[in-house]
C-alpha cells in the first residue's frame, strides 16, 4: 500500500473509532444500506440479528474492510449502545451480531440508520464511508 492510501485509511479509522453522528441537513446521502436477508452462515435456526460489511471505499476502488470494532448497535431512542460488531483480520469488514427481535439504530462508517429485526430474521448491512481520491 502507498502512504497516501495508508493516510486515508488512518483518517477512516478515526471516523470508525467514534460513534457516527447524524448527518447535518443538506449533507449528501451516505452509502449505508440495510435489507432483510437470509441468515448468514453459522447462524442457528431461530437466531436473529445483523450482518454485513463495514469499511471504506474510494471512487475507483473496491471497498476495504475495517479490522476491530466496526459497527455499533444502539437502542431505538439512539441513546444507549446495546451491542457492537467486530471485524477480524481474517475477514476485514465482515461482521455478524446476534440480536433479539426489536428496533435498533445502527452506527457505522456510512452513517446511522434505524432498523427493525424480526423474530428469526437477519438484516444485511453495508456501511461504507466514501474516501476522497488521492493523487
Amino acid at each position: 500500500m502507498n502512504s497516501a492510501w495508508l493516510a486515508a485509511l488512518a483518517a477512516a479509522a478515526a471516523i470508525f473509532s467514534m460513534a457516527c453522528s447524524p448527518k447535518p441537513p443538506g449533507a449528501p446521502p451516505n452509502t449505508s444500506s440495510a435489507m432483510a436477508a437470509a441468515a448468514p452462515p453459522g447462524s442457528a435456526p431461530g437466531d436473529s440479528g445483523v450482518y454485513g460489511f463495514s469499511g471504506a471505499k474510494v471512487a475507483d476502488g473496491n471497498p476495504q474492510g475495517v479490522i476491530g470494532e466496526c459497527i455499533w448497535i444502539f437502542d431505538p431512542a439512539d441513546h444507549v449502545q446495546v451491542a457492537k460488531g467486530d471485524c477480524v483480520a481474517g475477514a476485514p469488514g465482515a461482521f455478524r451480531v446476534k440480536l433479539k427481535p426489536g428496533r435498533y439504530v445502527i452506527h457505522g462508517p456510512g452513517g446511522n440508520q434505524p432498523i427493525e429485526v424480526k423474530p428469526g430474521g437477519w438484516i444485511r448491512i453495508v456501511s461504507l464511508v466514501a474516501l476522497p481520491m488521492t493523487p
